[in-house]
């Protein structure tokens, strides 16, 4: 008998005698399967309902943004949210959250946003007496503004992080 045909023998002779252990290992292995594909169709769902509303989100006009970002703001724990004037010095909405008072500057931009936007919102702090400044985008940062943010403490958050926020708004 070759080497093979031994093994193949063996090994059937060990299921048919251990077939009581070999249904739960194969009962557990197909679970495992199933959990692994249900959880990569719910990511491609997430996916896909995430970008239909970037998509929305990418439609909007700057006050519709403004108005869409305030709801987040307060679906993620901030109070007191405000909307500035017309020309509002570099801050679009004034928030508190966690005895912090955020100068936040929004940017429905398609393109990338560079470091003016950080700018505005910094230099905009002292005139609405905010202690920290955020930079909320449709878009992505230019690695000068990421930078120059770090320097300031100013929070950005771009498309992606956008997407995750608007996720937890949706629920």
């Amino acid at each position: 008998m070759r080497r093979s045909n031994l093994s193949f023998v063996l090994i059937t002779v060990l299921t048919i005698y251990y077939w009581e252990y070999a249904k739960y290992i194969l009962i557990a292995i197909t679970i495992m399967i199933t959990i692994r594909l249900l959880i990569k169709l719910y990511k491609i769902i997430q996916r896909l309902f995430t970008s239909i509303r970037l998509a929305d989100v990418d439609k909007m006009d700057g006050l519709d943004f403004e108005k869409y970002v305030a709801n987040i703001l307060n679906k993620q724990g901030y109070s007191n949210i405000k909307l500035t004037e017309r020309f509002d010095y570099g801050v679009d909405i004034i928030a508190h959250k966690d005895g912090i008072r955020w100068g936040v500057q929004v940017k429905r931009y398609s393109g990338l946003v560079k470091a003016d936007a950080v700018r505005q919102v910094v230099a905009g702090l002292p005139i609405y007496k905010c202690d920290r400044a955020m930079v909320i985008t449709n878009s992505v940062f230019s690695n000068f503004a990421i930078r120059l943010a770090q320097s300031n403490q100013c929070t950005l958050i771009d498309r992606n992080k956008l997407a995750k926020m608007g996720i937890v708004l949706s629920k």
